[in-house]
Parts: structure tokens; sequence; C-alpha cells
């Protein structure tokens, strides 16, 4: 069985650069999920595995929005 460590730039949902400004080492604040709503669903669609350790990427939040859950 291989041991592979969780890549915490590529987004748990669709495999993307998740942009995600702590994994480069920037303040939270400057991230760009800090100014957008994520819908429940999505956030329900992480993997048990990946929640609090990888973020999902931009694409992925806003075709949460289109789906059109308030969350």
């Amino acid at each position: 069985m291989l041991d592979i460590e969780c890549d915490e730039k590529i987004c748990p949902l669709c495999g993307a650069d998740n942009q995600c400004a702590m994994s480069a080492d920037r303040p939270v604040e400057s991230c760009w999920c800090a100014s957008v709503h994520i819908s429940a669903a999505t956030l329900a669609a992480i993997p048990p595995e990946d929640v609090g350790r990888r973020c999902i990427c931009p694409s992925c939040a806003a075709r949460g929005e289109e789906a059109g859950d308030a969350g």
C-alpha cells in the first residue's frame, strides 16, 4: 500500500489548482474564498478525509452557486 501525502493545493472535487492563499503561505484574508459564499451542498461534497485539509477551487465554488443552493 502506498502512503500518498495529500496535496493541499489541489481541489478535492475536480483536481484543479485550488488557488488557496494559505497553501501559498499568504494570509487567509487574502484568499479568494474570503469574499464568496460557498454553498452547503458544495461543502458537503468534499470527501471527509479532505475536510479541513484541502480547499475547493473557485470553479467548483461557482458551480455550487450556479446550481442555486442558498446554503
